[in-house]
């Protein structure tokens, strides 16, 4: 099949790690970690599919096709999680949304972007049982891709292969995957990766390439694509980062594909192959505006900002060591009907702006807080994307999250409005009153099987590592 198009390719790009790794996992630990060992990459006790590919999307601006959401760890079962995600956005009504589910779903999210200009995010929570021999293998991510141009990248190839393979699974109501020894479906793998590659690059018309990225829910698969790649391109930096972030599920090919990205020139070639249930291969030409196409942080960048995260407290954000917690009742569950009527504040995170004396209340409400007049603040503005600077801080020590304690913040918007949130990926004794803090969408608690989603701030810079072990 032809793709010749000039416009099928990607417009932007933004790729979300988050702000915590895992680099050791012994329960007992007798002696100083491997220092050359693999990390984890570890979304936050507050993070999950829809905050992180929110995340990633919202750097990427509105949506002109249907909005896709990739993953094998969705938030609900019957429920679609995109249409969270495109709440929180504030797309039109008009853009659907739709979930993909399975290993191979990143790719096929990927294949959208190109073929129909959508707008979509892959991110998956992975976790496996403690002590799992690829515990550290597993790794938490997003990537975000919008199509409807090729100022990122052009697509000149691109072929698939599928094959039916019990590889990995899950059945509904199980929490881990389960997974086949690497060494039987190996080789099944790496030659549908194989046979995509080369059907793509004949696609393109292409001998070589400059990048080659090899994306794989096996490691001996990966490795063996790889070399059988090796003579196309001198170096392997997808090797490199996936050993610092582990496998991140749906999300793995878009994360590998923005790192090449992020270091391609204008005019390089990119070899992407996914062989996970099958293959799929592309085969893209960076744009002339591929520096612009970047949306937020580099890869690069975010790894370099990670803080560590010890083991014992990963085991706590995760559910999988059962700890007592406050003396205090749960959180109550968040109703139907006053989410949706809210809908605006608790996704989008929208004041009422005062036509009278130009004044932002927060939550919205019909009578401005500043000047008393009612019926003034129809008009409504988004606060997501704006600073806000710490008037107070509180430390919670009763607080039913899987934390010791956590810092309430009061904080003055830039431009109008005033914020109280949770402060997240940050040290609570590390809030200080003038810190800029900007929001990000989380999940606060789940009760009643019902997830409470809303925005916390966390820090607007980087700030110092906080070692291991000390929070």
């Amino acid at each position: 099949m032809e793709f010749s198009l000039p416009d099928q390719g990607i417009d932007a790009y933004a790729a979300y790690l988050p702000a915590y790794v895992l680099t050791d996992n012994r329960l007992d630990p007798a002696g100083p970690p491997a220092s050359t060992g693999p990390a984890r990459s570890v979304a936050g006790y507050d993070e999950d599919v829809v905050t992180m590919a929110v995340e990633a999307l919202r750097h990427l601006g509105a949506a002109q096709g249907p909005l896709l959401l990739a993953t094998t760890t969705a938030p609900y079962e019957a429920k679609t999680a995109a249409g969270i995600v495109h709440e929180a956005l504030g797309l039109d009504p008009g853009v659907s949304a739709a979930d993909l589910r399975g290993h191979r779903s990143g790719a096929t999210a990927l294949d959208l972007v190109l073929r129909a200009g959508a707008l979509a995010a892959a991110a998956d929570v992975r976790t496996t049982r403690p002590g799992a021999p690829d515990e550290l293998g597993q790794g938490d991510a997003a990537a975000a891709f919008a199509g409807g141009g090729a100022r990122a990248a052009a697509l000149l190839g691109r072929a698939g292969h599928t094959t039916e393979i019990l590889e990995r699974w899950r059945l509904p109501g199980e929490r881990h995957d389960r997974v086949w020894d690497e060494r039987f479906t190996a080789e099944i793998l790496a030659a549908a990766g194989l046979d995509a590659a080369r059907r793509a690059l004949a696609d393109a018309s292409a001998d070589a390439v400059d990048h080659v990225v090899v994306s794989s829910s096996n490691p001996r698969a990966a490795a063996a694509l790889r070399r059988a790649l090796r003579g196309t391109v001198p170096s392997q930096q997808d090797a490199a980062l996936e050993r610092a972030t582990g496998f991140t599920g749906a999300a793995h090919p878009g994360l590998l594909l923005a790192a090449a990205l992020d270091d391609a020139e204008p005019g390089q070639t990119i070899l992407l192959v996914s062989a996970t249930e099958g293959a799929d291969a592309f085969v893209f030409r960076a744009g002339d505006a591929i520096r612009a196409a970047r949306r937020g942080p580099s890869v690069r960048d975010q790894l370099a900002a990670r803080q560590r995260l010890g083991y014992g407290r990963y085991l706590r954000w995760r559910g999988l060591l059962d700890v007592q917690g406050p003396a205090r009742p749960a959180a109550p569950a968040p109703a139907a009907p006053p989410m949706h009527r809210r809908a605006g504040w608790k996704y989008r995170l929208e004041g009422s702006q005062c036509g009278a004396c130009g004044r932002v209340t927060t939550p919205p409400s019909r009578v401005c807080a500043a000047c008393g007049i009612a019926g003034a603040g129809e008009a409504k503005v988004s606060l997501r994307d704006r600073t806000a600077r710490v008037v107070s801080v509180t430390r919670d020590h009763l607080t039913t999250m899987p934390e010791p304690e956590v810092a309430v913040v009061i904080a003055d918007v830039d431009g109008g409005g005033r914020l109280s949130a949770y402060a997240t990926d940050v040290p609570p004794g590390d809030v200080t009153v003038g810190m800029p803090m900007t929001p990000t969408f989380r999940r606060l608690w789940t009760t009643d099987a019902i997830h409470n989603y809303f925005w916390k701030l966390r820090p607007a810079v980087t700030q110092p590592q906080t070692p291991e072990g000390t929070h």
